[in-house]
């Protein structure tokens, strides 16, 4: 079992054609412990890493040949749309090493460093004007958590650095092990 996950980890994971959804770890130092910033969908009970589902364009309406989203691409255009462009792609793709990836599953999650930005800001931000509005008002609140509280907890219900007690995605504690055996965090 230990040799089928060491192989799992080392896939890599931009490459991947199986690739459903991409998202980035966001993560902060407050000077006291590492923050990971997170997202909660309006249609699911649970708090997550920021991300969302590959474009593709088959090209059959253009005559053009069809393409696909990256990894990267994706888990970029992603959180530009959950932070209703607050992080911009530039931002995001400075934040961002795109050999930092880890795959779990269909999902394919980047690890990037940032400074803490206010999160009560976010739903006051303007959204960007490109037509797609739908994708820039899907989320419906946002939590700094401190990787311990996640690391500690037996539950998926964590405290956020607000004090809030929020569910967390099940699969969010063995991400951040993943990530931190890597050195990520």
């Amino acid at each position: 079992m230990v040799l089928a996950v060491l192989c799992f980890v080392a896939t890599p994971a931009a490459a991947t054609r199986d690739l459903i959804a991409a998202g980035i770890l966001l993560v902060a130092d407050d000077g006291q412990s590492a923050l990971v910033f997170l997202v909660k969908h309006h249609s699911r009970p649970w708090y997550e890493i920021p991300g969302g589902r590959r474009q593709v364009n088959s090209g059959a309406e253009s005559g053009q040949d069809g393409w696909r989203e990256t990894a990267y691409q994706t888990a970029v255009r992603e959180v530009f749309e959950e932070t209703r462009g607050y992080l911009s792609p530039d931002v995001l793709r400075t934040v961002v090493d795109a050999s930092h990836n880890m795959r779990d599953g269909g999902f394919v999650f980047f690890v990037g460093k940032i400074d803490r930005f206010p999160i009560s800001s976010l739903p006051d931000t303007p959204q960007p004007n490109d037509g797609n509005v739908s994708a820039f008002s899907e989320i419906a609140d946002y939590a700094w958590v401190p990787v311990e509280n996640v690391l500690a907890s037996d539950d998926t219900v964590v405290v956020d650095a607000e004090a809030r007690r929020i569910k967390v995605r099940r699969q969010l504690k063995s991400r951040l092990l993943r990530a931190r055996a890597a050195g990520w965090l």
